[in-house]
């Protein structure tokens, strides 16, 4: 069998704090309508670390850099990520205030463990498994490896889709959106919210757009609630 690999390693790092926060969530009995909510049940996690684990040693292959690609500075993997995710949770913010959005964060400090183990789910559930698996199927499998770009704008447009018609047709059915024009550009806005990691992974490998998320859920869902609530 062979020894685990620097990019094995990583990404089993980012499954344990995933795991470790989900663990002390369950633990403390964390109460709140994003827990109960939240497709992160136990079976979930497992099943995403396991396809997540196969789309990491297939993402080479799909023209996506390692996790620890030693091409990548970290100026590239931590600091533009960072500050790309400070200033998307910015804008979340100054929206939750246009919206006049009610407190629906998870208080602290069980807020570090849920968006924590969230973040690092959510990367994996909607962007790592979907964009690698369709660029490996749509380019390695059925066109023997040519259009890999191509294929990956299209994985990537399908891929960051997924969360906004969700998301803008459950504020649709419980009476949130203000109009046609203001349910628009929150779509616009989550859709960039997918399209970002996404790219980010692409140019910059994996931890990249985990840094990107979990920047933005610690000010937007940690640190913003804690001084206007």
């Amino acid at each position: 069998m062979d020894r685990l690999t620097k990019s094995d390693k990583t990404f089993l790092a980012l499954v344990s704090l995933m795991l470790l926060g989900k663990a002390i969530c369950t633990y403390s009995g964390v109460d709140h309508p994003i827990m109960q909510n939240w497709t992160g049940a136990w079976p979930a996690l497992i099943l995403a670390a396991f396809f997540g684990f196969i789309a990491i040693k297939l993402a080479e292959k799909t023209g996506f850099p390692d996790i620890r690609d030693e091409k990548i500075s970290n100026k590239k993997r931590f600091l533009y990520p960072v500050l790309l995710g400070i200033a998307f949770a910015i804008i979340e913010i100054l929206v939750g205030l246009a919206m006049t959005l009610p407190n629906i964060h998870v208080p602290f400090p069980y807020s570090i463990p849920v968006y924590l183990s969230g973040g690092i789910f959510l990367e994996i559930l909607y962007h790592l498994i979907p964009t690698v698996f369709l660029v490996w199927l749509g380019s390695n499998v059925l066109m023997s490896g040519k259009r890999q770009n191509e294929v990956f704008v299209a994985a990537a447009l399908l891929a960051s889709l997924w969360e906004p018609v969700m998301q803008i047709t459950g504020m649709h059915r419980m009476g949130m959106l203000t109009g046609m024009v203001f349910g628009a550009g929150l779509f616009i806005f989550i859709f960039a919210g997918n399209l970002i990691p996404i790219t980010l992974f692409r140019k910059y490998g994996f931890l990249a757009p985990v840094v990107w998320r979990l920047t933005d859920y610690s000010l937007w869902h940690v640190i913003w609630p804690m001084i206007y609530y």
